[in-house]
């Protein structure tokens, strides 16, 4: 759990909040001791949590086993729905998706991740492995790049720090140095390409987008390598995509100027 010293911090809060984010695709059920264990709580603590979230409508149990309950979509939902990018973007990127051969996004970063916040998939693509709500390590995807190429090297630096690299597939940079390198390479280019470093037989290319010049969020299209050459996407997607994520930003640049609600990119 947290160890911050601030005075108005909620620890019962911040408690409740770690239970519900352990459950996941490798952790849909757990019992009590197992709760107990991946939080760090001691039994009691994560009986009262469970119990509080149970009776709150984002836990359920068979009486032996937790897992959660559809409410917790709620939480999320809400996100989405303060974000007016989520609305504004998704008209655009199913347009895209009938114009390029493989599927488009939208994504944000959180902390060393991710965020897939707007989608749209392909047609012709029979699996699709992301979906709004999608998290990935930003060091393995082109997104990811691009929205830590816009850290300033301090802050990165800082995130990088003491963090292992996972190396999704064996193209994926599992250096800090060498990722400190592709990162710069990205801010002089202005955009990032992922050519099989999140998951072989696919890749990625993605462009900035930015209100006021700084850069708030990522729009990429994603291909399978069997149709799409990463020449095709550099030669073709990418002025297709930049002019896109120029008109897009405009766009949200008017709409915060006129609301002031867009979240900043963390």
């Amino acid at each position: 759990m947290n160890g911050t010293d601030d005075r108005e911090f909620v620890q019962s809060l911040a408690k409740g909040l770690g239970v519900i984010e352990a459950f996941g695709q490798d952790t849909p059920a757990m019992t009590l001791s197992e709760v107990a264990r991946k939080n760090g709580l001691s039994p009691g603590s994560a009986r009262r949590v469970l119990r509080t979230l149970q009776q709150l409508g984002y836990v359920q149990s068979d009486g032996h086993r937790f897992a959660l309950a559809p409410r917790t979509l709620q939480l999320g939902y809400s996100y989405l729905a303060s974000q007016p990018i989520t609305s504004l973007v998704q008209p655009r990127l199913t347009q895209l998706t009938q114009e390029f051969e493989g599927s488009c996004s939208v994504s944000v970063l959180d902390g060393t991740d991710v965020v897939y916040v707007a989608r749209a998939t392909g047609k012709g693509l029979t699996r699709d492995y992301m979906s709004v709500g999608t998290r990935f390590p930003a060091h393995a995807t082109s997104p990811g790049k691009v929205l830590m190429a816009a850290l300033p090297p301090a802050e990165i630096k800082k995130r990088l720090n003491g963090r292992k690299l996972e190396a999704l597939t064996p193209h994926t940079i599992s250096n800090a140095d060498k990722l400190v390198q592709e990162l710069e390479e990205v801010r002089r280019k202005g955009w990032a390409v992922n050519n099989q470093e999140t998951s072989l037989g696919h890749r990625s290319i993605a462009v900035p987008l930015r209100i006021d010049d700084q850069v708030v969020a990522a729009l990429g299209i994603g291909c399978v390598v069997a149709r799409v050459t990463l020449k095709v996407m550099v030669d073709d997607y990418l002025p297709k995509l930049m002019d896109e994520a120029a008109s897009l930003s405009e766009a949200l640049g008017a709409g915060e100027r006129s609301r002031g609600t867009f979240q900043r990119l963390r």
